[in-house]
């Protein structure tokens, strides 16, 4: 005799065991994949990839891997929050760039050398980008142009020694830009960028610049910023600790 509840359960626990198979065949070898999923959606909008250091990850591997997953459509379209964090990753994958609706992008404890070019500009609804404790040594022009829903940038505890021209100047549209960290890092020279982060805050609401424990020795203008009168206030906190500053230019 057919017992309808028994027959429906065994559905429902057949295609949670299949959707479980298929996600932990997805998720890279030797790292953990948390996900977060809205109420009685089959997609997710949060994904953690954390590969907690493990010493027997091969790169290369890792990034097809982590393309196949950001390419699936588990979630590719719907990511809102992607976590790619202690893991071998030497390079961003391009499917990270075609995540359009990321609000948050972390690649923390990475082993990247350098932001990609043509990348992070596509994704304008960013408003936290943080990328610490890798390898990456510059910053280059075009970086970030356009993320003008980005409020904050944190990149601490790098290898960073130069940051290009037009990174931080007004043709980027970083109108929203007000937390920017980048201690621990080997800039030995400041342009006066920061004026442009503090403009985009107020009195009561004041910017955040944070380049504490660099090798910073004198202030440029290479820039070429003009101040004079009638230009709009800034409204910033800068941390200038632990540098070797000695005069302006």
């Amino acid at each position: 005799m057919e017992v309808p509840w028994l027959a429906s359960f065994i559905l429902v626990t057949v295609q949670f065991t299949l959707r479980a198979v298929s996600t932990a065949v997805n998720c890279p070898i030797n790292c953990t994949c948390d996900y977060s999923k809205p109420t009685g959606d089959a997609s997710c909008t949060g994904l953690t990839v954390d590969c907690q250091g493990h010493p027997g990850i091969d790169s290369e591997k890792f990034t097809e891997q982590l393309d196949s997953l950001l390419s699936s459509n588990l979630t590719y379209g719907r990511l809102t929050s992607l976590k790619i964090v202690n893991t071998t990753l030497m390079h961003v994958p391009r499917s990270v760039c075609r995540l359009k609706t990321l609000i948050k992008l972390s690649l923390d404890g990475n082993r990247l050398t350098r932001l990609p070019d043509n990348c992070l500009c596509n994704l304008t609804a960013l408003t936290k980008l943080t990328a610490s404790r890798n390898r990456i040594t510059h910053l280059q022009d075009g970086l970030f142009d356009g993320l003008h829903n980005l409020r904050t940038l944190w990149i601490n505890y790098n290898q960073i020694s130069s940051i290009g021209l037009r990174v931080f100047n007004s043709s980027s549209m970083l109108t929203s830009l007000r937390d920017v960290q980048l201690k621990e890092n080997r800039l030995t020279t400041l342009e006066p960028w920061p004026y442009l982060v503090g403009v985009n805050a107020n009195m009561s609401n004041k910017a955040y610049v944070d380049l504490s424990s660099n090798k910073i020795s004198v202030f440029t203008n290479m820039m070429e910023l003009k101040l004079k009168c009638g230009m709009k206030p800034m409204y910033v906190d800068w941390k200038l600790e632990y540098n070797s500053i000695r005069h302006n230019l």
